[in-house]
C-alpha cells in the first residue's frame, strides 16, 4: 500500500489594536483571535498580553526555548530576521516568565471533513509544523519569529480535547519579553497595535493502517485543481473567429462578423434589427447607424463576454469612451454596460468634459449621471460657462438651463465661485449669463421659479 504524505498550509494574522487598554488584564487572560480554519480544522490565536503561568498549565511541559504543549518534546528554536538562533537558555534563564507575553495557538473545533488525523498511544492527534511572527510594522525586516524546525519534527496536537487550556494547546509561555515589545525602536507596537501572523502546515499521511478512513474520495478530491470559469474567455475567443457566424454588421465603413443568435440573446436592439421579417434578418447583414467603429468593437466585446475589453476596466475605461459607450449601450438596450459607463463617468467628472456629459445624459436616461453633473455646473457655472461643452449643451438640450437654474437656487441662490462674468451677451445660449448679475440670487431663484414651471408642465420623456 502506498503512503501518501501531504500537508495542507494555511495563515492567519491577529492584530490587536489598542495594547495599552488591554496591557494588564492579568496573568493567564488573553486575547483571542478570530476562528480560522486549517486542514478541516477550526483553530484560535490566543495572546496572553500579561504572561500566561496560571495552575491549569500544571500538566504541560516547559521546554528550553519556552515551548509548552501536551506532546511537545523537541526543541523548538526561536527565529529572529530569518536565522535560527542557537538552542538552550541564553539570556532567558532565571527570567520571571511574568516579564513576557505569552501567545499561543488552540485546536478548538472539528469541520466536517477533519484531516491529519493519526492515533497514537496518546490518542487521537494532529501533526503539524507551525511558526509565530511578531510583525516589524516599519518594514525593516526585524520580525521575531518563533517555531518549529524541520529538523525537531512536528509537533504533536491532541484532537481529543477541545479546550484552550487544555493539552491541544501549543505555543511559547516566554514568546517575547515585554520591554522588548514595547520598545519604540523595535517597531513591533506601532500606533498602539500589535500585528502577529501565524503559519501552519497540516501534515496529511494517507494510506497507512493509522490514519482515520484511509484515502477516502473526499481527501483525493482536495488533490483536484479546479481551475476558475472560463466562459468570458471562450467567448471572447469565439468572437475572434469567424467560423460559425452569420450575420455581418456594417459600422462606420467596417464590417463586424457576429452569431445571430448570441446578438439576439442579449439585445432587444439586435433582436428587432435582425429579424426574420426584415430584410436585414433575411440576408445577414445589417447597417449600425450613429456609432464609431473602435466603440462598437467594444460594445461587441461586451454583448459577447459581459465585460469591457482588456484595458478598458474600471479605472483604465477612456472618458471619451465611456461616453460613446453609455449613448450606444441606451440606443441597443444593454443596461448593464450602460451603468457601467454611467459609473464611470461620476467619478470623473470636471470642468472641462461636465456640459458634454450632462447632455449625454440627458439624452440617454442617466439620471443618476445627470444629478452629479447638475450639482457640479451649480456650484462652478462661471467656469463651466467657459467651455466648448456649454455652448453644445446649450444648443442640443436648452431645456437643461432651467433645470440648471433650479439647482443653483436650491444650493441657495448665485454659484459658490461667484457670478459669472464676460457671458451677459451670449443670447439664447448663454441666458444663465445674466442669471447672477445685477439682482443676484433674488433674480436666480425667480429664474428657478420660472424653470420649475416650465418643467411641469413639460411633456415628460418615455
Amino acid at each position: 500500500m502506498t503512503l501518501f504524505a501531504l500537508h495542507r498550509s494555511g495563515e492567519h494574522t491577529h492584530t490587536i489594536v489598542g495594547y495599552s487598554l488591554v496591557k494588564g488584564i492579568g496573568d493567564g487572560e488573553p486575547i483571542a483571535s478570530e476562528r480560522f480554519v486549517v486542514g478541516g480544522w477550526e483553530w484560535v490565536l490566543l495572546f496572553y498580553p500579561d504572561g500566561k503561568r496560571s495552575s491549569s498549565e500544571g500538566p504541560m511541559g516547559n521546554g528550553p526555548a519556552g515551548e509548552v504543549g501536551g506532546h511537545a518534546a523537541a526543541v523548538a528554536l526561536p527565529i529572529v530576521g530569518g536565522a535560527p538562533l542557537q538552542a538552550g537558555r541564553g539570556d532567558d534563564a532565571g527570567l520571571d516568565p511574568n516579564e513576557y507575553a505569552a501567545l499561543f495557538v488552540a485546536l478548538i473545533g472539528e469541520g466536517p471533513n477533519p484531516q491529519g488525523i493519526v492515533s497514537t498511544t496518546e490518542g487521537k492527534v494532529v501533526r503539524a509544523f507551525h511558526r509565530f511572527t511578531l510583525v516589524d510594522q516599519t518594514g525593516q525586516g526585524r520580525d521575531l519569529t518563533k517555531g518549529r524546525t524541520r529538523d525537531a519534527g512536528a509537533v504533536k496536537i491532541s484532537c481529543a480535547r477541545q479546550d484552550p487550556n487544555a493539552r491541544n494547546c501549543h505555543g511559547y509561555r516566554k514568546f517575547v519579553k515585554r520591554s522588548l515589545l514595547e520598545d519604540p525602536s523595535k517597531g513591533y507596537l506601532q500606533n498602539d497595535a500589535l500585528v502577529i501572523r501565524y503559519t501552519i502546515e497540516l501534515v496529511v499521511s494517507s494510506g497507512g493502517a493509522l490514519t482515520r478512513g484511509g484515502f477516502t474520495s473526499r481527501s483525493a478530491g482536495d488533490l483536484v485543481r479546479v481551475p476558475p470559469p472560463s466562459l468570458g474567455v471562450d467567448m471572447a475567443a469565439l468572437l475572434g473567429r469567424e467560423e460559425g457566424t452569420d450575420v455581418t454588421l456594417l459600422v462606420d465603413g467596417e464590417e463586424f462578423k457576429a452569431h445571430k443568435f448570441l446578438l439576439e440573446a442579449r439585445s432587444s436592439y439586435f433582436r428587432s434589427l435582425l429579424n426574420n421579417s426584415m430584410r436585414e434578418g433575411r440576408e445577414g447583414r445589417a447597417v449600425v447607424h450613429d456609432i464609431r467603429a473602435p466603440v462598437f468593437r467594444a460594445l461587441l466585446h461586451f454583448v459577447y463576454t459581459d465585460t469591457l475589453p482588456e484595458g478598458m476596466d474600471d479605472n483604465d475605461l477612456d472618458v471619451e469612451m465611456a461616453q460613446h459607450l453609455l449613448a450606444a449601450a441606451d440606443a441597443m438596450a444593454l443596461e448593464r454596460l450602460r451603468r457601467l459607463c454611467e459609473r464611470r463617468l461620476c467619478e470623473t467628472v470636471d470642468t472641462e468634459t461636465v456640459a458634454f456629459t450632462l447632455a449625454l445624459a440627458d439624452k440617454n436616461h442617466a439620471e443618476e449621471l445627470k444629478k452629479v453633473c447638475l450639482d457640479y455646473v451649480g456650484r462652478n457655472l462661471a467656469t463651466v460657462m467657459k467651455t466648448e461643452g456649454y455652448s453644445h449643451m446649450m444648443s442640443s438640450c436648452p431645456g437643461l438651463q432651467a433645470e440648471i437654474l433650479s439647482t443653483i437656487a436650491a444650493l441657495g441662490g448665485a454659484p459658490a465661485e461667484g457670478r459669472p462674468h464676460g457671458h451677459g451677451g451670449r443670447g439664447g445660449s448663454g441666458g444663465l449669463g445674466g442669471a447672477g448679475g445685477g439682482a443676484g440670487g433674488g433674480r436666480v431663484r425667480e429664474l428657478a421659479l420660472e424653470a420649475e414651471e416650465v418643467r411641469r408642465v413639460r411633456p415628460r420623456r418615455d
